[in-house]
């Protein structure tokens, strides 16, 4: 019986190091190495964060899934170098090298479960990158909650969330900094508030155009626990009583999400717990970010749940979604 990690990021070392060097060449991605790690840019716009060494040392990630007790992991790519900036065929290519480099690092290490990424600037490239997906042995992608300035319930991306529906494919959703303005400056509301507020409205619009019950076959994870969701969900439910015309039955596609248990707090889990089913929420961490939990099996471990419900939290249900074998309590 084993512990799954469904939420964790990682940088593939040599995708950035054969870019640097010019070994790997995309004409609008620009990665330069500095004292603080590689910094990447695209299209000419403004660079992203360095790259944190925890996204990409094999050595301290083992060491960090072996003093938690997590024999499995998910690692998606880090958002910041997703490329949705970059022009379709450009974007295609970059996710699908990406998606390559992280399946590498799964294969050097069997503990891990990579997600690709798609270009989501690109309706019809996402869907064939998604198509794809299975057919390499990934169980699905981590997007962002926008491309650029389009929403994940835009009929635009009608054919991505049709091949999630199609390939039942894991979609992860993972806010991004598009949300953050100039209130979150202060007080490190970045990370502390804006990603979760980005969450909750990207999700709230998906339950709104019923986009989840629409596509059943794609299997939707938040983040984050959901942001802040479950808990304004009755308020959600009361706006849509009032104009039902206007919008979808929010608790018809709140069924169908599923969720990771990144809430720190053992109450705030429970109440996930309750809302949610215990069938549908996961163990996750964030990592490698000091955002994340750093200890993820103590909220589970601490939360007072139903019978059977931490089993089903720290492994069954990713078995069952994942397709693993013998997943459950450590």
């Amino acid at each position: 019986m084993i512990a799954v990690d469904v939420h964790a990021h990682a940088v593939p070392a040599g995708l950035l190091a054969g870019l640097a060097a010019g070994r790997v060449r995309f004409p609008h991605v620009a990665v330069e190495r500095t004292g603080a790690g590689h910094i990447v840019s695209f299209a000419g716009g403004p660079p992203a964060r360095p790259v944190a060494a925890g996204l990409t040392d094999a050595g301290r990630r083992s060491s960090w899934l072996n003093e938690q007790r997590i024999a499995r992991q998910v690692v998606g790519g880090w958002l910041d170098i997703f490329g949705y900036e970059l022009p379709a065929d450009e974007g295609a290519d970059w996710a699908a090298v990406v998606t390559e480099a992280l399946a590498g690092l799964a294969a050097a290490d069997g503990r891990l479960i990579p997600l690709g990424t798609v270009p989501l600037q690109d309706p019809a490239r996402a869907a064939a990158a998604l198509h794809a997906a299975p057919v390499a042995g990934l169980p699905g992608v981590m997007i962002a909650t926008r491309a650029g300035g389009r929403e994940l319930d835009d009929p635009a991306l009608a054919p991505f969330w049709e091949a999630a529906d199609a390939a039942g494919a894991v979609v992860y959703l993972h806010p991004g900094f598009s949300a953050a303005g100039p209130r979150h400056a202060d007080f490190g509301l970045v990370n502390g508030l804006a990603r979760v507020e980005d969450s909750t409205v990207t999700v709230a619009r998906l339950l709104y155009a019923g986009i989840p019950a629409r596509y059943p076959g794609a299997r939707l994870v938040v983040a984050h626990g959901g942001g802040a969701l479950p808990y304004v969900l009755g308020r959600l439910v009361r706006n849509h009583l009032i104009s039902p015309g206007s919008t979808a039955d929010p608790l018809e596609s709140f069924g169908l999400l599923y969720f990771d248990s990144v809430v720190f707090d053992p109450r705030a889990l429970e109440f996930l717990v309750a809302k949610a089913g215990a069938d549908r929420v996961l163990l996750g961490s964030d990592y490698p970010f000091p955002i994340g939990d750093p200890a993820p099996l103590a909220v589970v471990e601490r939360a007072a749940l139903p019978d059977g419900a931490r089993g089903q939290i720290l492994g069954g249900n990713a078995a069952r979604l994942l397709g693993l074998a013998g997943a459950g309590p450590p």
